[in-house]
């Protein structure tokens, strides 16, 4: 017997019991009849939202994941295939692309548990479930430390002496700023489950893939997750990109006074007769103007990677906040839609206004890999292949 004809067939008895005898017995019973049906329907009724709205949110995901592993797979490969790319910030950006990949590979599995018309998990193990709720959240936590480590980086690049930026990053000193990244993200998401608190698997109110929402302690856990991948990686980073704002505006105050200045005492050699001085004055003022390109370059790129940080934070700050206010539970999911918005954020930045990801992958999209500059061994065996072929 299905739900609906369950619900009737009380509803008739209880009235037939109510017309044909009134003791204190038959009300009782009835009175049990009454809560066993509002339990049936509660239970029925506990996903937050309608098929419809399942079925959009799915296709967004859907749709998402396509950009997001098409974007990100071309990010990782442009630094694979140029050695022009091969910078210690190219090593986040790359991890972050990683991070971001991992978020479009989760998502279908919450499109699957989106599409099915029923209340539970559709395949017959909720294993692919439990791997996608991990990787998703694993992924955005690692997402912001490579985003304050990226900050981090261009700070000391643009404000301290190369000497010492060499010093510090070093492939090994990379590698496990890199690992220990990982590591926080992955320790984050999965001790305090060990623990009791919270879990990961198919969220029957949302029908996604994610942390458990019906978990006793699931808000305790969302608040572990949130204290951890947020509060340290924002301060980071809003540190970091002022720090480097100050020193920015400082630099170019001083470059305008010196203007100034030469504008009114005019050209040095002017006053000499040593042809050797103007010499050694010109190549003084080559080496300044080239020292001034390059610096106007990682500005650029320091630039545009703030770009990259300042829409993470308008995709993930409203779902954060809405963790920390009661009666939105309803809304998570379409804040979560937004939330995963952010992994395709960067490939677009990059394609757009990174100075030196922007030549690379403009070649890659237009299938000319063999014009990209300082190419790979492995670009230049891939393209000699081809062309034995």
């Amino acid at each position: 017997m299905d739900t609906s004809a369950a619900v009737m067939a009380l509803s008739g008895n209880t009235t037939t019991a109510f017309s044909a005898n009134s003791s204190t017995t038959d009300v009782s019973n009835n009175s049990t009849a009454v809560f066993w049906m509002e339990n049936i329907t509660t239970t029925v009724s506990h996903s937050l939202q309608t098929y419809p709205e399942r079925v959009v949110v799915a296709v967004v995901w859907l749709l998402i994941a396509v950009f997001n592993v098409t974007g990100n797979t071309m990010v990782i490969l442009a630094v694979v295939c140029s050695k022009k790319l091969r910078t210690s910030t190219n090593v986040f950006v790359v991890s972050l692309s990683v991070a971001d990949l991992l978020t479009g590979l989760a998502l279908p599995m919450s499109a699957v548990g989106l599409l099915s018309p029923g209340n539970t998990w559709p395949w017959s193990t909720e294993t692919p479930c439990y791997l996608a709720g991990l990787l998703l959240f694993v992924s955005s936590c690692a997402s912001l430390y490579n985003l304050a480590s990226i900050a981090l980086n261009r700070l000391i690049l643009i404000k301290r002496p190369m000497t010492l930026y060499r010093s510090l990053y070093t492939k090994r000193n990379v590698v496990i700023i890199v690992v220990a990244i990982w590591f926080v993200a992955f320790a984050t998401m999965i001790v305090p489950p060990i623990f009791g608190i919270g879990g990961f698997g198919y969220d029957e109110q949302h029908h996604t893939c994610s942390d458990l929402d019906t978990h006793p302690k699931a808000k305790t856990f969302k608040r572990i997750q949130t204290s951890v991948g947020y509060p340290i990686p924002f301060i980071t980073i809003v540190t970091c990109y002022t720090m480097i704002f100050l020193h920015v505006r400082r630099h170019f105050q001083a470059q305008r006074s010196m203007r100034v200045a030469s504008s009114y005492t005019g050209p040095v050699c002017a006053t000499t007769g040593s042809s050797s001085f103007v010499v050694s004055d010109s190549s003084d003022a080559l080496k300044t103007a080239q020292s001034d390109r390059v610096y106007r370059q990682q500005l650029e790129i320091t630039k545009n990677l703030f770009m990259a940080v300042c829409a993470f934070f308008l995709c993930i700050t409203p779902y954060c906040v809405a963790l920390f206010i009661p009666d939105t539970d309803r809304c998570l999911l379409f804040l979560g839609v937004v939330f995963t918005f952010n992994s395709c954020v960067n490939p677009i930045v990059y394609a757009a206004k990174h100075p030196q990801f922007k030549k690379v992958l403009r070649r890659m999209m237009r299938c000319r890999c063999s014009q990209i500059e300082e190419p790979s061994n492995a670009l230049k065996a891939v393209v000699a292949c081809c062309r034995k072929a």
